[in-house]
């Protein structure tokens, strides 16, 4: 522990920045997996059907005016994405400690090295 503190304290700049970014990673690496999962699965999380086609009908807004097609009314992408961001979001103390603890790690692995060349 006192070790990484040291260098915390030596080096805060490349501990905050590989922090940050393993922050950002362990919530945009999982969103396809368990979007996946929720769609092979064919797991209904339990939305009211005037939710679904709700949202369906303002997504429709946004799809037609990109020049997508629209969903159907019954269409569950969108909840299924909703769903997934939900759960990224409750994961988030897994992914403060995860990212606390490989932060060590890549700091002096990654953007350490990184760091040098290009102050080199």
């Amino acid at each position: 522990y006192r070790k990484y503190a040291q260098q915390f304290k030596s080096k805060p700049g490349s501990y905050m920045t590989t922090f940050a970014i393993l922050h950002e990673l362990t919530a945009v690496a999982p969103f396809p997996f368990i979007y996946w999962a929720l769609e092979a699965s064919s797991v209904k999380i339990p939305f009211p059907d005037s939710v679904v086609s709700e949202g369906n009908r303002f997504i429709n807004k946004a799809r037609v005016y990109y020049g997508y097609e629209p969903l159907e009314p019954e269409n569950r992408v969108m909840m299924n994405l909703v769903t997934t961001y939900c759960i990224v979001k409750a994961l988030l103390p897994v992914r403060i400690a995860a990212s606390v603890g490989m932060t060590p790690f890549f700091a002096e692995r990654f953007v350490g090295p990184m760091v040098a060349f290009v102050r080199k």
